[in-house]
């Protein structure tokens, strides 16, 4: 299996905390740039899919050298599903699979209540670990924040696809 983008889960990472605005309404300063990296205008629609448009946008301009994926190229949805079916477009170069005992630091998850993030943890149990935008501390798919998941790699029927962006020809 080809190498992930630990450099994604960090930017993921660096993002815990970010709330919307006090009406929690997917509205807000510190969202808007998220929803700036999908192909919808305005605010007040679920963003986990522009947060990871966004983290994506952040690692291509950060470190051009590890991935695979020119800032034309990468996913610009509002959909969680959207960007299974970007990943399924062979012009990518994308590695889609559901098994998230293959999963690794910095893999996308799409999940099957149309909701996603990124593998920040995983290991050969099927344990993983997200970092998720518009989601709360309860486990919410439209919730105010981006918050770190533990619960969901133990339900592997929860998990539509897990998606390996292509790496740079120099491995990480």
């Amino acid at each position: 299996m080809s190498h992930s983008i630990p450099c994604l889960a960090a930017i993921a990472e660096s993002q815990i905390g970010t709330q919307e605005d006090s009406a929690h309404t997917n509205r807000g300063a510190a969202i808007l740039k998220y929803q700036q990296a999908s192909e919808l205008d305005g605010q007040g629609w679920p963003w986990c899919a522009a947060f990871v448009d966004w983290c994506i946008a952040q690692c291509i301009a950060q470190f051009p050298a590890h991935i695979g994926t020119r800032l034309d190229e990468r996913p610009q949805t509002a959909s969680a599903f959207g960007l299974q079916d970007w990943a399924n477009d062979p012009a990518y170069g994308c590695l889609v699979f559901s098994d998230p005992k293959k999963a690794a630091r910095g893999d996308l998850i799409v999940f099957t209540f149309s909701h996603c993030g990124i593998v920040t943890a995983a290991d050969n149990t099927g344990y993983l670990e997200t970092v998720e935008g518009n989601t709360n501390p309860d486990g919410g798919r439209d919730g105010y924040e981006v918050c770190r998941k533990t619960t969901r790699g133990s339900r592997p029927d929860l998990i539509r696809c897990i998606i390996r962006l292509p790496a740079a020809a120099v491995p990480v």
